[in-house]
């Protein structure tokens, strides 16, 4: 079985990725990944967004247990939404707060006893339902982004 702890690092993980793309040149930040896709620039905003929304809307009130506050999303629209805020922002600011909120999220995370990580909250999600999710969501995207900066040396 894995720890608490080694989950909370895996989930960390995204910090200081999301660190090391503050050396990418401009042009692989805002540069499509592939035809048709996203850029690191907008894959970041993305992931931070969505970093925000659960933060506020499922792992505080679960660390709180209080009823969860998640909303069916649009999430294309979720999505496009995210890619316009990362255009809003400069890099530097668009990694801060990716680094920030995602270390928010471990601090509330880190304060929820172990033994609750499987409890479904409100029958919708447990922490440990969250974790697995966005650490896959977290590999896919980092990933997609490896790969295009790989390519691109």
């Amino acid at each position: 079985m894995v720890s608490k702890q080694e989950k909370l690092e895996a989930f960390a993980e995204l910090v200081a990725f999301a660190e090391e793309l503050e050396h990418l040149p401009e042009e692989q930040w805002s540069g499509s990944i592939a035809e048709g896709k996203w850029s690191p620039r907008d894959i970041i905003s993305h992931m931070m967004l969505w970093d925000n929304y659960f933060l506020e809307h499922a792992v505080r009130p679960m660390a709180a247990h209080q009823p969860l506050t998640l909303k069916n999303l649009d999430f294309d629209e979720f999505n496009r939404d995210a890619a316009v805020y990362g255009l809003t922002q400069s890099k530097a600011d668009l990694i801060r707060q990716t680094v920030e909120t995602r270390r928010e999220l471990l601090n509330v995370l880190q304060g929820i006893p172990e033994a609750e990580f499987g409890i479904k909250h409100g029958g919708v999600m447990s922490v440990d339902e969250y974790l697995i999710d966005f650490y896959e969501h977290d590999r896919h995207h980092m990933g997609q982004i490896r790969a295009y900066i790989e390519g691109q040396e």
